[in-house]
């Protein structure tokens, strides 16, 4: 669970609940499952050693693999990539991390869309 005090605010949730964290410089938005979307004075690296489950897709980007809906990965000479959330958050695999994802999700089950 992770408590922000920041600006007097606290925001209480659990990692299930969190669907992809998206960042904007030194501070992250975190997208629940609920559809709220909270600003956080957090940077991706501290959510990462925090919830080491979540998949980093993109430099600017963490994902809760659990709420993966489908994915289209394609290698070759100018890989290109991108995974939909189950709120249909659409969210770009860098292509240095395409390998990695298209690994970690085919291990895990998740279905990739059709070509």
């Amino acid at each position: 669970m992770i408590a922000n005090p920041g600006a007097g605010v606290r925001h209480r949730f659990e990692p299930d609940r969190v669907i992809a964290i998206t960042a904007d410089a030194n501070y992250s938005f975190v997208h629940l499952l609920s559809g709220q979307r909270l600003h956080m004075s957090r940077t991706l690296g501290w959510f990462n050693q925090r919830w080491p489950v979540f998949l980093r897709i993109h430099k600017h980007t963490l994902i809760n693999p659990v709420h993966v809906r489908e994915y289209s990965l394609k290698m070759g000479r100018h890989p290109m990539g991108y995974v939909i959330m189950t709120n249909n958050l659409r969210l770009d695999v860098s292509r240095r991390n395409i390998k990695q994802v298209r690994t970690y999700l085919e291990q895990s089950g998740t279905n990739s869309s059709p070509s």
